[in-house]
C-alpha cells in the first residue's frame, strides 16, 4: 500500500482523535479551515471510526475508507490519513 497521496498525514490515536484527524487532512486538501469541512457524521460514524482505529492491534490492522466532500479518504489504525480528489 503507497502513501502516496494529495494530502498523507500520521498521527499518534491515542494523542489525537481519528476523526479529527480527517477533518485537519481534508482541510488542507481543500485550503480551507477544519470548521469549513462539512461534518463528517454525514458519511461516516465518527464514534465507530475512533473506536475502529483505537481498538486495532497491529497484528490485526484496520482500513477504512469513504468519500467524503469530493475526496476518497482513507484512515489506518497505523495512525495513517491519506485524502485523494475522488
Amino acid at each position: 500500500m503507497t502513501d502516496d497521496h494529495l494530502v498523507s498525514r500520521r498521527y499518534d490515536w491515542n494523542d489525537v482523535a481519528p476523526v479529527v484527524g480527517v477533518v485537519e487532512a481534508l482541510s488542507d486538501a481543500d485550503g480551507t479551515d477544519p470548521d469549513a469541512v462539512p461534518t463528517l457524521a454525514e458519511t461516516v460514524d465518527p464514534e465507530a471510526l475512533n473506536e475502529l482505529c483505537a481498538s486495532a492491534s497491529t497484528r490485526d490492522p484496520v482500513t477504512v475508507s469513504f468519500a467524503h466532500a469530493g475526496y476518497d479518504v482513507t484512515v489506518r489504525s497505523d495512525g495513517f490519513v491519506g485524502v485523494d480528489t475522488a
